[in-house]
């Protein structure tokens, strides 16, 4: 717990595969995305669409002091967003 407490507080922000950022802010934050995904499928059809398996999403927010933890295992699993403005996630963590 003390190590994670000094990486916070040195403001490191630590994003795996997957993990997508957009007008945020963030500040003295850990987000670590260590998903393991085999044999899904992840599909977004049409206009605004999101489709996420095992992701962090972090969009038009601001996160402070903040630690986000997404460990999940995702396998054999079909992430589907068809038609307009849709979002379909699959073990994801999203802040909008």
């Amino acid at each position: 717990m003390k190590k994670a407490i000094v990486i916070a507080m040195s403001a490191v922000v630590i994003m795996g595969s997957g993990a997508a950022l957009a007008e945020s802010k963030v500040n003295k934050s850990i987000i670590l995305n260590k998903s393991i995904n085999k044999g899904n499928t992840t599909v977004a059809i049409g206009k605004d669409n999101l489709a996420s398996t095992g992701s962090v999403n972090i969009k038009d927010s601001k996160v402070n002091k903040s630690i986000i933890l997404n460990k999940s295992i995702n396998k054999g699993n079909t992430t589907v967003a068809i038609g307009k403005g849709n979002t379909a996630s699959t073990g994801s963590v999203t802040v909008e």
